[in-house]
């Protein structure tokens, strides 16, 4: 007997081995693209902390430059920053923007999914005229869950 074509259990199990495989593809494809998106998040807020960090530094410098005494725009509080910030800001709960150049700010743009707070704290070793820390806090959230990054930078006085 000449058989020329497939049996109707044939097709079935390709159309089912068929189906496994791109089931298999389009979820190692969906797992990539949400981890590429978890990566970028993780990208931007951990940028968003070191501009935090460098506001902090050049508020502190200014000081410097001006001739004010050391941490006297630097007080202890919780406070936001705008990358073309010259001094804190009152710190309040609200989103970042992300504005049409891809600049963040509080001013222009659309909401971002990422908050900022700046906390200026005097150092517990050493006395308010010597050392203050600077501590940045982003945070955002994502389906997995509210996410958090932070950053520290103690500040020094090296000036007499």
């Amino acid at each position: 007997m000449n058989n020329r074509g497939f049996t109707l259990v044939e097709v079935i199990v390709a159309v089912g081995m068929i189906s496994l495989v791109l089931v298999g593809v389009i979820s190692s494809i969906s797992l990539s693209l949400s981890s590429v998106a978890r990566a970028e998040n993780n990208l931007i807020a951990a940028n968003l902390a070191q501009e935090g960090l460098e506001i902090v530094r050049n508020i502190r410098d200014k000081d410097w430059h001006s001739g004010a005494v050391f941490g006297s725009s630097l007080t202890n509080g919780d406070y936001l920053v705008e990358w073309s910030s010259q001094s804190l800001l009152p710190f309040s709960d609200v989103f970042l923007k992300k504005d049409s150049a891809g600049l963040y700010s509080y001013s222009a743009g659309q909401d971002a999914i990422f908050k900022r707070k700046i906390i200026i704290q005097n150092s517990a070793e050493n006395g308010p005229a010597v050392e203050k820390v600077a501590k940045v806090e982003v945070s955002w959230a994502e389906k997995s869950g509210p996410k958090i990054i932070q950053a520290e930078l103690r500040l020094f006085n090296w000036q007499p």
